[in-house]
């Protein structure tokens, strides 16, 4: 089995006493070591959330991902399922295709014209019969849909994902994931992945708490109009890494603008109690969600090293929201607003990476606001030691 190079009892400070948590250690942040064992316990055994549905509506349309240095396609087939399967050609290991974009008939790889179809079958390899009769495939992932989110996993002995999820599906319910629609429908040119020279779990532990919000964004009209020193928790499913808070709003249909407030209109169904309200929602290891009354930001994100990571962000809309021929013109004001907000935080993230590699990098306290990160690091420490072959103590976080 592998071992951690950090003990894994350094860990247990995050959680084993409610009363006074600490983070986890800076070298965890840092450490190419535990990077590489990290990948093994986590990136390589969990459920990760990749994109949406509405990214492959028609058979044959596809997208490129990494997870864990691994290039993948993301392929609607025929029958409208989803398939994961390696990028990299059995031949060579040349990409068979990159980007996004749609595959006719076979994904043909451009070194030596293997072909694959889109299921990852190898259905042509000229001058090499005999590899067709061998019937060679792209290697495959794992999936599952939930919501319209695509999960693929390179556990083949992974417990199902929907089970799992269950403890949040009466929170989610309201806003009808599964019929929103992302932002970048409205534009073919629209950017929402980016990089970033951090450690992962600095980008989660940001998302996964909201004490930093009327500070640090403070001067944005969203946290503004938000009671946030009023933040409650919900759901609190550690076992399964499933997390959830509640923002109360200081007005109606708070949401992130240029003015706090939406001029969209609310998401279908919600109840106007739902829609004072905004919802923090996350699903370990690389998902979160922010429910508000007229649309949801989701964040996917992903390690690509000790410190560098790739996050991607999608804004969900009613369909009816996306097709006002006013959209695009008031939506680029909004994302002005938006794109402030992330800046405030990319600047933070990074000033704590570099913290966390001084010599002073402190293994600070866990206040109560940032309760989900208390549960978030025991989700964790139990892959940590169910990757070095041991039984996870039983320990109360919350």
């Amino acid at each position: 089995m592998p071992q951690s190079p950090i003990p894994i009892a350094e860990f247990e400070a995050s959680f084993a006493d409610p009363a006074e948590p600490l983070f986890l250690p800076p070298v965890a942040y840092t450490s190419p070591e535990f990077y590489e064992f990290e990948r093994g316990a986590i990136w390589r055994q969990e459920w990760i959330v990749v994109g949406r549905l509405e990214e492959i509506p028609n058979p044959g349309d596809y997208f490129s991902i990494e997870v864990d240095r691994e290039p993948l396609l993301i392929v609607r087939a025929d029958d409208g399922s989803v398939n994961a399967m390696s990028a990299v050609c059995r031949h060579r290991g040349m990409f068979v295709a990159e980007g996004r974009g749609h595959c006719e008939r076979s994904f043909v790889c451009p070194y030596h014209e293997w072909a694959y179809d889109k299921t990852g079958k190898l259905i042509g390899a000229p001058q090499a019969i005999s590899m067709l009769r061998k019937g060679a495939s792209l290697p495959q992932l794992r999936t599952e849909i939930w919501h319209a989110f695509i999960f693929v996993s390179f556990n083949q002995d992974a417990e199902p994902l929907a089970p799992r999820l269950a403890a949040i599906e009466d929170v989610v319910a309201p806003y009808r994931l599964e019929d929103l629609h992302g932002e970048f429908l409205t534009d073919p040119n629209y950017h929402f992945e980016f990089d970033y020279d951090i450690n992962w779990k600095v980008y989660a532990d940001g998302q996964n708490e909201c004490y930093h919000c009327d500070k640090l964004h403070g001067d944005v009209p969203l946290m503004q109009n938000t009671a946030c020193a009023q933040m409650s928790f919900g759901v609190q499913d550690q076992e399964n890494g499933v997390f959830h808070y509640i923002l109360p709003g200081k007005d109606i249909d708070v949401t992130l603008n240029q003015f706090g407030k939406s001029f969209w209109g609310p998401i279908e169904g919600l109840t106007e109690a739902q829609r004072w309200e905004t919802q923090g929602v996350i699903i370990a290891p690389n998902m979160a969600m922010f429910m508000m009354p007229d649309s949801v930001i989701t964040l996917m994100y992903y390690a690509t090293g000790p410190t560098s990571m790739r996050v991607k962000r999608h804004r969900l809309y009613e369909r009816s929201t996306l097709e006002r021929p006013d959209f695009q013109e008031r939506h680029a004001e909004e994302n002005v607003a938006t794109r402030y907000f992330v800046h405030q935080d990319d600047v933070a993230f990074a000033r704590v990476q570099q913290g966390m590699e001084s010599q002073f990098a402190p293994r600070g306290p866990i206040i109560a606001k940032e309760l989900i990160l208390v549960g978030f690091a025991q989700w964790l420490v139990e892959r940590y030691r169910a990757a070095e072959g041991e039984s996870a103590p039983v320990v109360t976080a919350f």
